[in-house]
């Protein structure tokens, strides 16, 4: 969940996407809540938590990219206005490149044994 290594296909990437911003959006809520109501040091864990949903959020768009066959640091792209509507498109809606690539095996890929 927080590696950038591997691949992973269109529905993996926008369920996990759905679920961490979810999460970072219910933890900032509650962080709001906390910092108000208990004090900052409450606060504290709750950051963490948040800050590890956006790591995960981050390498699962890694992972996304390297099924498009798209190095991990075109992760930087998303922060060009218009350019990051159209990555963002791709990374939703664009099929993975088919078999495996140099970022490792086809997520789709039925596994016969």
């Amino acid at each position: 969940m927080f590696s950038t290594k591997g691949r992973v296909n269109r529905a993996w990437y926008f369920w996990h996407v759905l679920l961490d911003d979810a999460v970072i959006a219910g933890m900032g809520a509650a962080l709001l809540f906390a910092s108000d109501r208990l004090g900052p040091i409450f606060a504290l864990p709750m950051a963490g938590v948040a800050l590890g949903g956006a790591w995960a959020a981050i390498a699962i768009t890694v992972k996304r990219l390297h099924d498009l066959e798209r190095p991990g640091w075109h992760f930087l792209l998303m922060a060009i206005p218009f350019y990051n509507i159209y990555l963002g498109l791709r990374l939703l809606f664009g099929l993975g490149t088919e078999g495996a690539n140099e970022y490792g095996p086809d997520p789709l890929a039925i596994k016969s044994g």
